[in-house]
């Protein structure tokens, strides 16, 4: 509560019967609330339509585990997805610098722990839902909060805790993305916490949320990639969080892998003809003002590929022959 010198006496807190904050503010109130609701002593007092794993966060409070990369990669070790941690697990570290209050600027001394050159995304770790989510990407080009289906069950959400969400989304990729529902959570940077909705969409991502211009503006934050730092005033001045370059390569190299691999032409032999010389390669290092594409069945996705060489005799022959086989 603080010395009594420093309390505010037009402040009452019903709960410590003593000055200082009001009872809506008093952070050790709505923990203990949180546990009885959690322990089911207060469902008669919960609206169902309130997804009950929601919990009120407070700053100093640690995190039930930490959310790292929900992408799966076809590797023989095995990713954790969850690391449930301790309660005297250590908080957030914020990279915090003496700021003039109500004034964020960024100079060359923020670059201390960035690594130039560099073109990368802003990625950084969040409080959501009393879980520690790491690889949320800061997009100033997205309007909205995004959360990937497999963050949302992560944080323990069932389908049941979302809300319908009938508008489309686009951006993801030509055609657009229809969210399975939406939810509205409490998002804390440092010290500072806020309600944001998030629609949960079923998409492979490496990242875990997008946080658009809505929570941007709802934090008076300004974010800086070339400085990798997310800059955001609070009531104890302006608090700073350093970005994850690591994480930001990673997600890049794990978006690379899954790309699929240009194809290979396969040789098909006859006897008593002579391969060509560049059957095997890749169809960009193919000399293709060389060859000739025959499609299957008018089907412009499957196709074969002869030389031109072949007399007209040899070439009706081999056509033949492949399109019967």
């Amino acid at each position: 509560m603080g010395p009594p010198d420093t309390k505010r006496r037009d402040r009452r807190c019903e709960y410590h019967k003593d000055h200082g904050h009001d009872t809506n503010n008093c952070y050790a109130l709505k923990d203990h609330l949180e546990e009885l609701v959690q322990d089911g002593q207060l469902a008669q007092h919960v609206r169902k339509n309130n997804p009950l794993n929601t919990v009120t966060l407070r700053p100093d409070s640690p995190p039930l585990g930490v959310i790292h990369m929900i992408y799966s990669l076809p590797l023989p070790t095995q990713v954790h997805t969850i690391q449930l941690q301790p309660s005297l697990s250590k908080p957030i570290t914020l990279a915090k610098r003496p700021h003039e209050i109500g004034k964020i600027s960024f100079d060359d001394t923020d670059l201390d722990g960035a690594t130039l050159p560099h073109a990368d995304p802003l990625i950084v770790e969040l409080r959501v839902n009393r879980f520690t989510v790491e690889r949320v990407l800061i997009d100033y080009g997205s309007t909205l909060g995004i959360m990937y289906y497999k963050t949302f069950v992560k944080l323990g959400f069932t389908n049941s805790d979302m809300l319908s969400a009938d508008y489309p989304l686009f951006g993801f990729n030509a055609n657009p993305e229809y969210p399975l529902g939406r939810i509205t959570l409490a998002v804390q940077a440092g010290t500072k916490s806020v309600d944001m909705e998030f629609l949960v969409v079923k998409l492979p991502s490496p990242d875990n949320l997008i946080m658009g211009r809505t929570w941007l503006h709802a934090m008076q934050a300004v974010p800086s990639t070339y400085h990798q730092l997310l800059c955001f005033p609070t009531e104890y001045g302006i608090e700073q969080i350093r970005g994850s370059q690591k994480s930001a390569q990673t997600c890049y190299l794990i978006v690379a892998a899954k790309r699929p691999k240009e194809p290979e032409v396969n040789a098909i032999e006859v006897p008593d003809r002579e391969s060509l010389e560049d059957i095997g390669k890749t169809p960009s290092e193919k000399a293709t003002k060389d060859l000739d594409r025959i499609e299957i069945n008018r089907s412009p996705d499957k196709f074969f590929i002869i030389g031109t060489s072949l007399n007209e005799v040899d070439r009706r022959e081999f056509v033949s022959f492949l399109l019967g086989m």
